[in-house]
């Protein structure tokens, strides 16, 4: 069955472990994570508008904006050595994708606690290292680089077009204590943009770069 708009079939054990840590991956372009609010409602962090008005010269559109519901302040997180809580000032997430196509990206942007900000980064990369360690299917991309428009950024994709998302990113604004979570989604041939590998990781470095521009505020 071909996935629509309204969600993406659930992928390996590490893609389950990831839904727990990164809210609701399992309904990834569904209405039912619980954690954001239906689409349309306002923005309430200035620091995390950015996030939410990019564009794109090959097509790219943001096509759905949710917010952190009021009083949700907090997200558990696994690692090797336990669940750890992330509190959260502010979150949105954004879906983009190309015209004719489904979902491409699930972007979720959370302003952090400036005095915890050194800790709780160190947990997310902690866990992010953690799950994508118990997954051969994943690679790190070292392609990437540390810093990609002076933020900081790594990732992991997937080796083969399989599964319901193919790469993980982390961005890290630590100007303004803001964490981004980036899935970038597979989708049945005839409704994505990319049919092979090479075609994938083109599109994909084109949209971290661009985003990136865009949270640093350049051009």
């Amino acid at each position: 069955m071909t996935p629509r708009h309204g969600g993406v079939t659930t992928g390996s054990d590490f893609m389950k472990r990831l839904s727990f840590t990164f809210c609701c991956i399992a309904g990834i372009i569904s209405t039912g994570c619980s954690w954001y609010l239906p689409q349309g409602q306002t923005i309430q962090s200035e620091e995390l508008r950015p996030y939410t008005q990019c564009t794109f010269a090959d097509g790219l559109q943001i096509v759905a904006l949710d917010s952190l519901p009021p009083g949700v302040t907090t997200r558990s997180v696994e690692t090797a050595t336990g669940k750890k809580m992330i509190p959260m000032l502010a979150g949105v997430r954004v879906m983009f994708a190309y015209p004719h196509t489904d979902f491409f990206a699930n972007v979720k942007a959370e302003r952090l606690p400036a005095s915890q900000y050194p800790t709780l980064k160190r947990v997310l990369t902690d866990s992010f290292d953690y799950l994508c360690a118990q997954s051969p299917s994943f690679s790190i991309n070292t392609g990437v680089g540390s810093l990609l428009h002076g933020l900081d950024v790594r990732g992991s994709d997937r080796d083969k077009l399989e599964g319901s998302t193919l790469g993980i990113y982390l961005i890290f604004d630590d100007n303004k204590q803001v964490v981004t979570t980036i899935y970038l989604l597979n989708q049945e041939p005839q409704k994505r943009k990319f049919q092979t590998m090479n075609e994938y990781r083109r599109l994909r470095d084109q949209f971290l770069s661009r985003y990136a521009s865009c949270i640093a505020g350049k051009p």
